[in-house]
């Protein structure tokens, strides 16, 4: 049960106009809103926090107060103008209070705090996904501007296909959070990898006789012109009785590098008994960090069952392994992490910009942990070798996708903490002890928007700047232009 307290104020605050309340109960409750925004810590850059109050009420007053300057908001939808939000942040730290009439009388609900932060990245990358796993040509790669609520089709399935014949758009990438280095690929009808380089566009087929399929997950090398791929052969099964509705299985996983000037692919590691996945660089680009999960079963068509039924015994593991970038050599592979014998199974290493630190994120099997409940985040020291759950970050549902700004301060994430059925972002600030703030969805316009949005986002990447290829031209140039072959050099070792 609430505890209230009873206090008279004269709130004569001219800039809030004279309709503010002049007596109110005090709560030392926060008021229920939604997207939950209270004591949070926000970059300095970042669009106005909308949000609604869901205390019932018959009126609502918000007040802002930064430094020297107070703005006052009326309603049960809270949304600041720009240069409201703007003169706020200018002036630090934002408390906020807010205050609810209900049976005539007020009341004033505990102060919250939104800390200002480092800014971020001005820009995020994602897929949208639409909820029927059968109704992908819906799917699109959009951009969103932080600083703002504009959006933006990056690509989009339906702007290529024709009939029966449907694309499936994944993987996008930046080299350094730029734009004029990315990559996307599209599967299956025109499919090809379309690899932005330099400003210039190409559609490559990295599927040769020597590799099991075309690159899939990809890593950007951060100094040389190289991308670094998974090969994948996967499946997707769907269940009736399992809590983690959708799983996606490897049959096969080998590791490739791509030489973009050489437009040439070679092997990183192919292990047969092996599934390697998920390459990630260090900034120095010196080390490639990926997960390998043991496996041996037949190569006879009875493979994929196997693999199927054994899938809740697959576990994977971090490894490094060594490269000289000049001379395109490889060291051999270490293991970092042996999570498999505590049980667990490591997914999406990704490595901070300073180097100091790697997120990755662990359920108790597989890999594609977007739909695994139990799958949390967690950090590893690359200093001195710790790893701890990121508890203050993490839910009871699933946590997965992540990736970090190029100031190494933000971290966004893809979570499904709100309803358990679509995926949504949240963005967490980092402080130079290596302590998350309290994660927060990333604001939109109407503070219901992910209540009602029945897609799913996926995939965040951050950017220094838009994509500024039109969908339009990437369409034309998917439609005009064939897949170009690739050539096979031998792996090169130390």
């Amino acid at each position: 049960m609430k505890r209230f307290y009873i206090y008279i104020t004269a709130f004569l605050l001219a800039a809030c106009g004279s309709n503010m309340p002049d007596g109110y109960s005090s709560s030392d409750s926060y008021p229920s809103i939604s997207p939950d925004y209270t004591d949070i810590t926000i970059p300095g850059n970042i669009a106005p926090m909308n949000f609604r109050i869901e205390n019932r009420g018959e009126r609502y007053l918000t007040l802002f107060t930064a430094g020297n300057t107070k703005t006052a908001v009326r309603g049960d939808v809270v949304a600041p103008n720009r240069k409201q939000w703007e003169d706020l942040k200018r002036e630090g730290n934002i408390d906020v209070q807010v205050f609810v009439k209900e049976n005539g009388s007020w009341t004033g609900y505990k102060p919250f705090t939104m800390t200002v932060a480092d800014d971020i990245d001005p820009y995020i990358s994602y897929r949208l996904i639409p909820p029927s796993v059968e109704s992908y040509e819906r799917l699109s790669i959009n951009q969103r501007d932080l600083t703002s609520f504009k959006e933006k089709v990056i690509y989009a399935n339906s702007m290529v296909q024709q009939g029966e014949s449907g694309q499936c758009i994944n993987c996008h990438h930046y080299r350094n959070w730029e734009t004029d280095n990315m990559q996307f690929h599209a599967r299956q009808f025109l499919g090809g990898t379309i690899i932005l380089f330099d400003g210039d566009l190409r559609k490559v087929n990295l599927k040769t006789d020597s590799t099991i399929s075309a690159g899939v997950y990809p890593a950007w090398h951060p100094t040389h012109d190289y991308i670094a791929y998974s090969t994948n052969k996967t499946h997707q099964s769907i269940h009736t009785a399992d809590y983690n509705r959708i799983e996606v299985t490897d049959e096969e996983s080998d590791l490739i590098l791509y030489d973009i000037r050489a437009n040439a692919v070679s092997i990183i590691e192919n292990d047969p008994d092996k599934f390697e996945c998920f390459p990630a660089w260090t900034p120095d680009g010196l080390t490639l960090y990926y997960v390998s999960a043991d496996y041996i079963a037949p190569f006879d068509k009875n493979r994929m069952n196997r693999v199927f039924l054994d899938s809740h015994t697959i576990k994977y593991d971090l490894y490094r392994k060594p490269f000289n970038p000049d001379s395109r050599t490889w060291g051999p592979s270490e293991l970092v992490i042996d999570a498999s014998a505590i049980g667990k199974s490591i997914t999406l290493p990704r490595i901070s910009p300073d180097g100091r630190h790697l997120m990755f994120s662990m359920g108790d099997y597989g890999i594609f942990h977007i739909w695994h409940r139990d799958a949390d985040l967690y950090m590893m020291d690359l200093n001195d070798g710790s790893v701890r759950s990121l508890d203050e970050v993490n839910s009871p549902d699933v946590e997965s996708y992540h990736s970090w700004s190029s100031n190494g301060r933000w971290v966004i994430f893809s979570t499904r903490r709100e309803d358990g059925a679509y995926t949504r972002l949240y963005l967490t600030h980092m402080d130079t002890e290596g302590n998350f703030s309290k994660p927060f969805a990333i604001p939109q316009r109407n503070p219901d928007f992910n209540r009602n949005f029945m897609f799913s986002f996926n995939i965040p990447e951050f950017m220094k700047e838009p994509v500024t290829v039109s969908a339009g031209t990437f369409a034309k140039f998917i439609k005009d232009n064939d897949a170009q072959p690739v050539s096979f050099q031998t792996k090169k070792e130390e």
